[in-house]
Parts: C-alpha cells; structure tokens; sequence
C-alpha cells in the first residue's frame, strides 16, 4: 500500500517540532542544573567554591569563596521553589588570616528569605536579577543530618606534581589504622604514580579527591606570607580555603575532623587509636571543640636501617626515621587539629579562627604530630635527636598493609 505524500510530510514536520522541543528542553535543563565545579570564577575578583547551610547563628547559607580585599558588595540570589527568586545581600567576611596576600579565604553570609523553599543559590556582584549570567550552586548540608562516621582526614592542597608515594601510602594507612572513615584530598597537581594511588584509595570509597585547579584562576605561591615584590596573589595553593571547605563538607557526616598535610600523623601517646583518645579527652575537657597537637619533626638525615622495603616506591618510608627533634618552645610549633566541625566556623592551617566552646593544646603526654620531613632546627645536631619509636608499634599492622596497596596499585609495572 502506497504512503501519501500529506502523511509523509505529516510525520516529517512532527519528527521536526519533536526534536526542536526536545533542544531547548535540554537547553533549559542544562541552564537550570548547579554548578559543579570546584571553583567558579566570579569576574577576576570573586571566586565561589560552594555554599553550605548553616543554622548556628542564624538560618543562613555560608558560601564559602575566596575575594579580592578591595570587595565590599555582593548579593545572593535565593532560587526560591517552584518559581520565584529573592534578593538578599551577602555578608562579607575575609578570614583574618590570608598572610597579606591581596586575595583571602572568604564567607558570603546570606540570610535565608521567609517562606522561602530552595535547592540552589546564587551570588553575583549586583542588586539586579537581570543582565547577568546567573550561575546555580547547589546548597550542601541543607536538610544537615546527623554524623555517620567517627574519623574523617582532611588533607590540603596536594600540588608541585606531588610525587612522595610511599610516604602518602603509609600515612593513609595509617589513618585507617587510627580510626578513619574517610580521608579527603585536594588535588592540584600529581605525578602518575600518585595519580594510581588516589584512584586505588578512590575506588575504594576511602579516600575522596577533590580537584583544587586554583591556579588556573590566581597567581599561586608556595610562600605562606605576602613579601614585597611578590606577583602571587594567594598563599600556598589556597590551602585555608581547601581546609574550610572540607570543614564544612563533613560537618554533618563525621564526628570529628583532622586537619593535617599528608606527611603528617597525629599520633596518640598511650592510647592505641583515635577513639579511644577521644573518649578520655572528652571525659578531662568537655566543653572543648578544638584540640591541638604539637607538630614533633622527625627528619629524614637520621635515617636507620631495618625497614629498607620498597626501595622500587618513590618517596620518604617513615619507618626508617625514628628520631625526632626536641622542640624548641620558643618558636611557634606548627600544630594540627582535630575538630569538632559543628562547631568550628573558621579554620586556619594550625587553629580555628571562630569557633564554640574551649580550644585546648594537648601535652605530648597525650598525642604528637608526627612530621617525618627535612629538619627544621640548624641548631640540633643528630646527637641531640631523641629516639621514639611511637610510630613503630604498627609495624605489624602497617607493614602488610602498605605491601597490599603497593602490590595492587603497581604490580603491573
């Protein structure tokens, strides 16, 4: 039977319409889905990471970002559901401790309208709801939900082709060892090797990397402090923004946050792990949401044989350095810290910035910073080392584990 040249042209003009439809549908739809970038740029001024509920002052949305000192307006659009949008202006609030450089880690304080249903936000440099690209975020923690997890590591701002593997090996496994639920990276830049690793620990489900392309938006430095004549315009990497971040991504997944770099360990003194030196510090210092711990250098000059293991592994094995520097409480010792993220506000590398509750520094007694990296005292002979072998009572733990990731992750090389 013969098709009519009206049906045929029937059926052509629908499949058309259909798929016009369909394109600005999928246009719409593209429009309309957050932003998921790690950094989004805001002009060359404002650079938005991600907003998060936060109901502790006030019901607001904190949007964590980083800004030029010299911006003093910006405002944050409420996608209000199903349809409406409400204007607010933000609150700026530079971190105190951006070390001079003229751009610094920042909150956007933006007070959540009444009535006002909503998934996803925006911020932009003007008062108007039109002649400007409107970019969606989608707000994090918001409903927040109570903590699923103990332990979380979050480490800042791995860059320079980062390529220490074997030390980044055996500190993850030993956070698992500690107690670890998950630990959280932030990624610049890394060789292949690393990269093998951070897929392995990634598949897993234990290790979460997050992409950090800051340098794609800044002139980075790897100096912590502004000094004349520098063109940087961020200090080492964005780090107090990685931090912050992450702070802020596991507040309501995990009871406690560690902030530390990843050749560094918070070591318990007598207690075998992390939960069990937290059920004591809780029961000495309730009240207390800040714990720091001294940073201890154990440098990689003393170095001993006993442990020569995965020489084939590009970088430092912590096992073969059992000597630590005595501290020279004259200088400022670098601590790390664990947290309690409900109620922290801001963080900086070594302490919170604002937070609830009582900070407290932890006697050597109780915990160390284990920091197994070039020596940092010029006046201390390895005469003068002190041997502590705190990291060795994992060996038996620790050695099969670092072998089972190594086998894994480069047997087939």
């Amino acid at each position: 039977m013969a098709t009519s040249p009206f049906y045929t042209f029937y059926v052509c003009a629908l499949f058309v319409c259909i798929s016009i439809l369909s394109f600005y549908i999928h246009q719409s739809n593209k429009a309309e889905t957050p932003r998921q970038e790690p950094i989004t740029a805001l002009g060359n001024r404002t650079f938005i990471i991600s907003p998060f509920y936060d109901l502790r002052n006030d019901k607001e949305v904190r949007v964590l970002s980083i800004v030029h000192v010299s911006v003093k307006e910006l405002y944050c659009l409420f996608h209000c559901l199903p349809n409406q949008m409400v204007l607010v202006r933000g609150q700026i609030d530079i971190h105190e401790d951006r070390f001079d450089f003229p751009y610094g880690t920042a909150d956007i304080l933006c007070k959540e309208p009444s009535n006002c249903e909503y998934d996803d936000i925006s911020i932009q440099e003007s008062n108007s709801t039109s002649g400007e690209d409107i970019v969606l975020f989608r707000v994090r923690n918001h409903p927040p939900e109570p903590y699923t997890v103990k332990f979380t590591v979050c480490i800042s701002a791995v860059f320079g082709q980062y390529n220490n593997v074997l030390q980044a090996i055996q500190s993850i496994e030993m956070y698992r060892l500690l107690g670890a639920s998950r630990v959280t990276i932030y990624n610049n830049s890394c060789s292949q090797a690393m990269d093998k690793v951070l897929r392995y620990y990634s598949q897993q489900g234990f290790v979460e990397v997050v992409q950090w392309p800051i340098d794609r938006h800044l002139l980075t430095s790897t100096e912590w402090h502004y000094a004349e004549g520098l063109t940087s315009q961020i200090g080492y990497y964005g780090q107090t923004a990685a931090l912050n971040d992450c702070l802020y991504r596991n507040m309501y997944r995990s009871k406690y946050v560690l902030l530390n770099d990843l050749d560094e360990i918070i070591l318990p003194a007598k207690h075998w792990n992390w939960t069990s030196l937290m059920v004591e510090l809780e029961k000495k210092f309730p009240g207390t949401s800040v714990f720091c711990v001294d940073s201890h250098t154990f440098p990689v000059s003393a170095n001993v044989s006993g442990f020569d293991l995965w020489t084939k592994v590009p970088g430092v094995n912590i096992l073969s350095h059992p000597f630590r520097e005595p501290i020279n409480r004259n200088d400022f010792n670098n601590p790390k810290i664990i947290v309690n993220p409900r109620q922290v506000l801001q963080t900086s590398i070594h302490f919170a910035l604002k937070f609830k509750g009582q900070s407290r520094y932890l006697d050597q007694s109780m915990a160390i910073t284990f920091h197994c990296r070039k020596g940092k005292r010029n006046d201390v002979s390895q005469k003068d080392l002190i041997e502590d072998q705190i990291l060795r009572r994992y060996n038996l733990s620790l050695v099969p584990n670092v072998q089972k990731v190594i086998d894994h992750v480069f047997s087939k090389n």
